[in-house]
């Protein structure tokens, strides 16, 4: 089968898996290449480029791809952090908090997301704030805490320290007491994407691990 003749989204991954299976990871890389052309941002399509590249060798080419699907996904979030600064603008400012939030969520870790985490904490910032930072910082458990602190400060506090299972079970005793809180409900959801991200990327990181393991193996093999 031609490369050209694969229009159905089905027939594409049933033919990429099938030379993937088969080890053709050339036919394979060319097949998801031709589909991106036509299709850029299709994930299943990157997938498999990343996996035959993978396969061949070529690591140097990976980075490529991956750098290319975090530049689209940077592209694709403007949309948040302009809406946080259409609402902010407009005086809307926990509309903006939850925008500014989510474009922070999807690229944590860029120099955007650094930026918009300033603006953020501009926003969300005051003297009273700023003072029961200062004094939750000393804690580094949950259990350290006492239950009046359990605040959405504490939750942010432990979210930028990188502690997100406390983060969420800072936020869990607050909803046991005021179910209704939207900011502690909205917060919640955006720590468990980040806690499956950060999976996923654990995951992925064992898996090219072990390849570039049995790589430097073949090279002394062949050496």
């Amino acid at each position: 089968m031609h490369n050209d003749d694969v229009n159905d989204k089905e027939t594409f991954l049933s033919t990429a898996q099938m030379y993937l299976d088969e080890n053709s990871y050339k036919e394979a890389l060319d097949l998801a290449e031709s589909w991106l052309i036509r299709h850029p941002m299709d994930a299943d399509a990157n997938i498999v480029c990343c996996h035959a590249l993978m396969r061949m060798g070529k690591l140097d080419r990976v980075e490529e791809v991956l750098d290319s699907v975090t530049n689209t996904i940077l592209q694709l979030s403007r949309v948040y952090s302009s809406m946080g600064n259409l609402c902010l603008e407009g005086g809307l400012s926990q509309e903006a908090i939850r925008f500014y939030r989510k474009f922070i969520s999807i690229n944590q870790g860029s120099a955007a997301a650094d930026a918009i985490s300033k603006k953020l904490q501009l926003i969300t910032s005051n003297r009273d704030e700023a003072a029961s930072i200062n004094q939750e910082e000393e804690y580094e458990h949950i259990s350290d805490v006492a239950p009046d602190f359990y605040t959405i400060t504490l939750a942010e506090l432990y979210i930028r320290q990188g502690y997100l299972q406390m983060a969420v079970d800072v936020l869990n005793e607050i909803l046991k007491k005021d179910a209704e809180n939207h900011l502690a409900v909205e917060r919640l959801k955006e720590v468990k994407v980040m806690l499956k991200t950060n999976s996923h990327k654990e995951e992925v990181i064992q898996e090219l691990t072990r390849w570039l393991k049995n790589i430097d193996r073949m090279r002394c093999y062949v050496s």
